[in-house]
């Protein structure tokens, strides 16, 4: 299932199902809760490549396990460390619900090109061998 979602400059992406928002001023990478963790944590390397040195992972209550997860794993690979953890609620005026948002502030860590070229070798290495199989 596949999502497009109207830019800033009024060009439409495919973004799959995550919605990502990739304008020039944003860093934010919006996880739904149908996406896991290891497609966050592709969208959020290349969004590091792009010259960021830092991402928001952004989401709702029930987006909150699979950014968790995904910024997690980042950390733990070395890719990246916490910037912010961050929560902001909102009630919406006419029927007095709250809408909580989850923002993760990650921030590119120093050897990130290094680490990044080394796991796409490994990768790439990987996958040669299944096919040979």
């Amino acid at each position: 299932m596949s999502t497009t979602e109207q830019l800033p400059d009024n060009k439409s992406q495919n973004t799959g199902t995550v919605n990502t928002i990739q304008a020039e001023h944003t860093n934010q990478l919006i996880v739904n809760s149908s996406e896991n963790s290891k497609r966050v944590m592709f969208l959020a390397k290349e969004l590091l490549l792009k010259d960021n040195d830092f991402i928001d992972l952004v989401s709702g209550t029930q987006g909150a396990p699979v950014s968790t997860r995904a910024a997690e794993s980042l950390v733990r690979l070395g890719y990246v460390t916490y910037d912010a953890i961050l929560t902001d609620t909102c009630i919406i005026p006419k029927t007095n619900k709250r809408r909580t948002k989850f923002i993760i502030r990650l921030r590119k860590a120093g050897d990130f090109k290094v680490l990044y070229e080394e796991n796409e070798e490994i990768r790439k290495k990987t996958q040669e061998l299944k096919l040979d199989d």
